[in-house]
């Protein structure tokens, strides 16, 4: 019974003193008040918008895009031309974008060439002309010690298949 009157004083003496105390920022709280008292901030002005004119689409003289006569069948089986086979069991090489392989050689022997290509994996395939490559349905035309001269069947845009030719030059 003793101590709680003691502690009692003891804890408000400290709360007293506490209040008493200075947190030495005063200087700091004197700066940010006065640093930038006399600046006003400059702010430029918003730009002008300008009106657009409005333009009124008045289609009566205008052929319509979405009549049947426009529209081509998607399926084009009577259509000439080349087309990739279906059928064909795809080959190893067609896996990959023809940009992403590398020529790294040749072979020969006697009148026979192949080429060397590296896939981005790593692995190291032969191929020969009639091989095909890439995933435009590439067929390999001609090998020479320098380059891969194929051909690509690519669908346009109105469903017809156009052949387009590229190349793959060695690697050095």
């Amino acid at each position: 019974m003793k101590y709680p009157i003691p502690l009692l004083v003891a804890g408000l003496l400290c709360i007293a003193l506490s209040g008493c105390s200075n947190d030495g920022m005063d200087d700091l709280r004197d700066f940010v008040k006065n640093a930038y008292a006399d600046r006003k901030p400059k702010v430029e002005p918003l730009p002008e918008i300008k009106m657009q004119e409005s333009f009124v689409y008045n289609p009566t003289n205008l052929p319509d895009p979405f009549a049947s006569t426009n529209l081509k069948p998607q399926s084009q089986k009577n259509a000439g031309g080349p087309r990739p086979d279906p059928n064909r069991r795809k080959e190893p090489l067609e896996n990959y974008p023809l940009d992403s392989l590398k020529m790294v050689g040749t072979l020969m022997r006697g009148k026979q060439v192949w080429a060397i290509i590296q896939a981005p994996d790593g692995t190291v395939y032969r191929t020969q002309v009639g091989d095909h490559m890439g995933q435009n349905s590439g067929m390999i035309k001609k090998i020479t010690e320098e380059k891969i001269n194929l051909v690509e069947l690519i669908q346009g845009a109105s469903g017809d298949w156009i052949e387009r030719e590229a190349s793959l030059s060695l690697e050095e």
